[in-house]
């Protein structure tokens, strides 16, 4: 296809950037700049129209495919339809960390079959795939790059969204669906998470400043399908029992209802009195476990910041020996006690899984932060105790959920591993947390001098459960070890 021209000018102006510094980054908005400049001339593309709405429309022609904008004026046919041929001219624009083209004009030429999807699984769709430099050939796109190409992908419906609903592929990737009429069968999805197959067509957003760089990070992915005709329902033994695990219920509800009224004054009186009971310990205990947090660390943090400022307003001879220190001492403590709160309301919203043994703990949190973002975090847990006290599993909650906020921020980790081991025949076990991003340098890292807090926060977490941290390089993996040698 003619128009795959567009997105490799802007690639190959750009490849050669690698770093992130604020240096590279105006010279790599320079180089997009000139480069989108100079292909600002029209170029004429043609396709087979494959989705279209009211601001832009995908067209595709074998393994080549693109998106055009529509938004401004344009001089063109009718709006495009799917499956009609159409020949476009515009310019190139970037969006969603790609090069696209913003139409100026085009013309219905024909009318052809849609093109057959091919399949798409979670890896295909985390791959930000971009075509070789040197002379642009059809041929020459790489086969594993799906974006605005048409798929078909098959998951489970997990919930409804204004536009469509949402998807589960394999390996805990959701992706969102795009489909103007939803089936019948998606309104209870929220429950029975029926599995399906969907027809559309996929367009991956990239963070644009690791696109232009030497990886390419996918931070969302949409599948635009034309009507419910593309969605089918599966065959699903787990969905099928699941409803009629939903059926049998409504009727047992409805055979039982008179039995359950004439025990409700009894039953109501006594759970009533047990859940009074229980939600006061509960409350009490929090409100204890809150005051004894925010005493020790907040309380004394801002005590401190304050005398520091007062001191900043002593009088002295040379006015920048009086104040400049005192009051960047008293930010970077203001810093801590910022960071240190945001732990503390984590924990007290995050109350009920600290109630589970360690290992249950980690791995719904693993999975929990799994959900939230195109990274996967896989757990292997041998040698944790059953059970922890409340401020034990905390701080190991809060070891293990900053170093996989580390390695997703700064080394931009796709692959997290949290293993634990025991140690030998005694007491103790070794906690990792490796991950598959950029090398970590420990002696190079910025610290409380800097204003950074984390990686003492960890070793601070670490010494009060009874271990210690440290961290490693084992091939591509960087790894965080923090080894429980006694149970304290």
């Amino acid at each position: 296809m003619t128009a795959a021209v567009l997105l490799l000018a802007a690639a190959t102006a750009a490849g050669a950037l690698g770093g992130f510094s604020e240096g590279a980054r105006r010279e790599l908005e320079s180089r997009i700049s000139s480069t989108l400049a100079e292909a600002g001339t029209s170029s004429d593309v043609s396709g087979t129209v494959t989705f279209a709405n009211g601001d832009f429309f995908f067209i595709q022609s074998g393994s080549d495919a693109l998106k055009v904008l529509t938004r401004g004026p344009v001089r063109a046919d009718p709006p495009p339809r799917v499956g009609e041929i159409v020949e476009v001219s515009g310019r190139p624009v970037l969006e969603g960390g790609r090069v696209v083209m913003s139409a100026d004009a085009w013309k219905t030429v024909g009318a052809a079959g849609l093109p057959e999807p091919v399949a798409a699984d979670a890896d295909s769709l985390v791959y930000a795939g971009l075509a070789p430099r040197g002379k642009w050939r059809a041929a020459s796109r790489d086969p594993n790059d799906v974006n605005w190409r048409r798929v078909e992908v098959v998951g489970r419906a997990m919930g409804r969204t204004e536009n469509g609903f949402s998807l589960e592929v394999a390996d805990g990737l959701l992706i969102s669906v795009m489909i103007r009429d939803k089936p019948s069968f998606i309104a209870n999805c929220e429950r029975l998470h029926p599995k399906v197959s969907v027809r559309g067509v996929a367009e991956l957003f990239l963070d644009q400043s690791a696109l232009f760089g030497r990886g390419r990070y996918v931070i969302g992915v949409r599948l635009c399908s034309a009507s419910a005709d593309d969605v089918t329902l599966l065959p699903d033994l787990g969905y099928q029992m699941r409803l009629h695990e939903r059926r049998v219920s409504i009727a047992l509800w409805s055979s039982v209802a008179a039995l359950v009224l004439g025990l409700g004054a009894l039953m109501l009186v006594l759970v009533r009195h047990r859940r009074d009971s229980h939600a006061t310990a509960m409350v009490m205990a929090d409100r204890k476990r809150m005051a004894d947090d925010l005493h020790d660390t907040i309380e004394q943090h801002l005590a401190g910041a304050g005398m520091l400022l007062k001191l900043a307003r002593m009088p002295a001879n040379n006015l920048a020996e009086r104040a400049d220190r005192p009051i960047r001492e008293a930010q970077d403590i203001l810093v801590r006690a910022k960071r240190e709160m945001r732990d503390i309301v984590w924990g007290l919203k995050n109350d009920d899984m600290m109630r589970k043994s360690p290992a249950d703990m980690l791995r719904e949190m693993a999975a929990d932060m799994t959900r939230q973002g195109l990274f996967r975090v896989r757990t292997r847990l041998v040698g944790l105790p059953e059970r922890m006290e409340g401020g034990r599993i905390r701080d190991l909650s809060l070891i293990v959920r900053e170093a996989i906020g580390n390695a997703v921020r700064h080394g931009r980790a796709r692959k997290i591993a949290v293993t634990c081991d025991p140690i030998g025949e005694g007491p103790g076990w070794f906690l990792r947390v490796a991950n598959d991003g950029r090398p970590f340098d420990r002696a190079a890292a910025p610290g409380p001098a800097e204003g950074h807090f984390g990686l003492e926060g960890m070793a601070e977490r670490a010494r009060r459960i009874g271990g210690e941290l440290s961290f490693s390089r084992k091939g591509k993996w960087t790894v965080v070890t923090c080894a429980v040698r006694a149970e304290i």
